[in-house]
This record gives structure tokens, sequence and C-alpha cells, in this order.
């Protein structure tokens, strides 16, 4: 056998042998990824690169719960400081360590859509107020995102979808997307009961008064002739009279 076809052989094994052994190391690279950090992907790498030392040892000893309250805790500190940039960092990772926890998302999407938010609006360094309302907009927007992502890893429970109808009302004045939040909410089994009035609350606040008068009358058909306090028909009552009377003096139901 001569050395070049020796060599082509050899080469020709080694390369099926890499050929070979390729899905084995995707495999365990995944495992790997998922034991340090409870999840595969891109994403798991590049939490161990943002966690700290500390941190990725409690990740790696199977302490998920406590690194995620560590990095809540910086997020405290720094939003003390208004370290909005940290502030953000620390909670998306403490979501991403605990995903099922609804209250790291609902902490989370206030101190974006709120407190930074509104530190933007005030922000002095800014002399354009266009400037300071686009930097604020933005850190509700990521609060928005935040929510939306809490809403899906947290699909059973209420407060999320809730959280998520209360930042359209009164982070981004879309009154209608707060209603369909509001109803996602009552789907769930720990609504409270407050909150089925808020679908007809957002519908007026829309402008489409003839929707919430359906809605308030639906409601009101639902609760029965001996309804629970706790709902308080009277409410519900209260409202359908007002809108009644308001169509009376703008039939098509539309505010100008």
């Amino acid at each position: 056998m001569s050395r070049v076809v020796a060599l082509a052989l050899a080469g020709g094994l080694i390369l099926g042998w890499g050929i070979g052994k390729l899905p084995w190391e995707i495999r365990m690279t995944k495992e790997q990824r998922l034991a340090t950090v409870g999840f595969p992907g891109p994403t798991a790498v590049a939490v161990r690169e943002k966690l700290g030392q500390g941190l990725v040892l409690a990740a790696l000893g199977g302490f998920r719960g406590l690194a995620a309250n560590a990095l809540m805790l910086q997020a405290h500190g720094a939003w003390e400081e208004k370290q909005w940039v940290r502030v953000r960092s620390a909670l998306e990772l403490a979501t991403l360590l605990q995903p099922r926890v609804a209250l790291f998302w609902d902490l989370a999407s206030w101190h974006l859509a709120w407190n930074a938010a509104v530190a933007a609006e005030r922000y002095e360094g800014l002399e354009s107020e266009t400037r300071r309302r686009i930097e604020a907009r933005k850190w509700v927007e990521a609060g928005r995102e935040l929510l939306e992502r809490g809403t899906r890893a947290v699909p059973e429970k209420a407060l999320l979808f809730q959280r998520l109808g209360d930042l359209y009302w009164q982070r981004l004045s879309d009154y209608q997307a707060a209603a369909v939040c509001y109803r996602a909410a009552l789907t769930k089994g720990d609504v409270p009961p407050y909150l089925e009035r808020f679908v007809g609350y957002a519908l007026d606040k829309a402008g489409d008064k003839k929707a919430a008068l359906a809605y308030f009358q639906e409601l009101r058909r639902t609760m029965g002739e001996n309804p629970d306090p706790a709902r308080q028909p009277e409410v519900v009552e209260r409202e359908m009279q007002r809108l009644t009377k308001e169509l009376r003096t703008s039939p098509n139901g539309k505010r100008p």
C-alpha cells in the first residue's frame, strides 16, 4: 500500500469518525446546557455569560430558585440606584431561571414599564421632550414584551393577563387591547371578581358605548336573580343605566 493511499484511508476514517460522533456531541451539548441552567439552546449560553460566578454555581447545584431570588435582589438594588440597564438585565435573567413564577414577570414588567419609563420621562439629561417620550416608550414596550412572554410561560394564571391589560390601559392608552387581555384573564380560575367589570370599562374608554352596554347587560344576566354580592351587581346596573342614558344623546355609540 502506497503512502498516499494510506494517508487517504486514514483521512477517510477520521472524517467518518467525526461525522459519526457529531450527533452525539450535539446531544451532549444540549444535555449539558439543560443541566446547567434548566433549558437548552443559545439562551443558556447567554445566561452563563451574564450570571456572576456565584449564581452560576447555584444554578449548577440545582438552586435555580435561589439564583433567581438573588437576581431579583440585584434588580432592586439597581432600581434604588436608578441603573435601569442593570435592572432589566437582572430581571430578564430571573424570569429565565424561574419562568413559572408569575410574580417575577409581574415585578419585572412593573420596574420596566412604570419605574424605568417614568424615570425616562423625567430625565433632565435629555432636553428634548420628544426624545424623553421615545425613551420612555422603549421601556414600556420592554415591559409589555416581558408580560407577553409571561402569559405564555404561565398561561393558567389570571394575574399576568390582568397586568398586561393594565399596561395597555395605563401606559399605552390602547383600551381595546386592554379589554382583550381582561377577557383572557376571565377565562382563568383565579380571577378577582371585580375584574369582570373592567372589560366593560375598557370598551367604554375606547369609545364603543354600545359594546360596553351589551357587555354589562350580558354580565348582569349571567349573575342571575340572586347574584353573589362580591360581584357587585348594583355597580353593573348603574353602569347599564349610565350608558343607556348616554346612548340616547349619542345614538351612534361612539365618542366624538
